[in-house]
């Protein structure tokens, strides 16, 4: 699934694929599912519980998405410097919705 979301001034988009979960761990040496257990910790309900929200996980899952997007984008580091703003709580129900759908079967019951 693809989505185009704002970032401050920008637009950025976000992409989630089959090999969403092997991109994250090429890049950064982490299971993304297991990481998706701690971000579902930090954002239960619609809610986000700053306090509970690895920030550094968050911005790499990000990336990946948008890395799936826009093979050209630059590294995670250079990529972030690119925002002047991120507004964490605009983004993580954004992001969420589109893990929500990588991440769910599609049998029927």
């Amino acid at each position: 699934m693809e989505k185009i979301i704002k970032i401050g001034d920008k637009d950025v988009a976000l992409k989630t694929t089959g090999a969403t979960l092997l991109r994250y761990k090429m890049q950064f040496g982490k299971d993304l599912l297991t990481e998706l257990i701690k971000l579902d910790a930090a954002y239960h309900d619609g809610k986000l519980n700053v306090e509970k929200l690895d920030f550094e996980m968050f911005f790499n899952i990000l990336w990946v998405m948008a890395k799936t997007a826009n093979p050209d984008i630059k590294p995670p580091i250079e990529w972030l410097d690119g925002f002047e703003e991120l507004p964490i709580m605009e983004i993580v129900p954004e992001v969420m919705e589109l893990l929500t759908k990588l991440m769910r079967t599609s049998r029927k019951k």
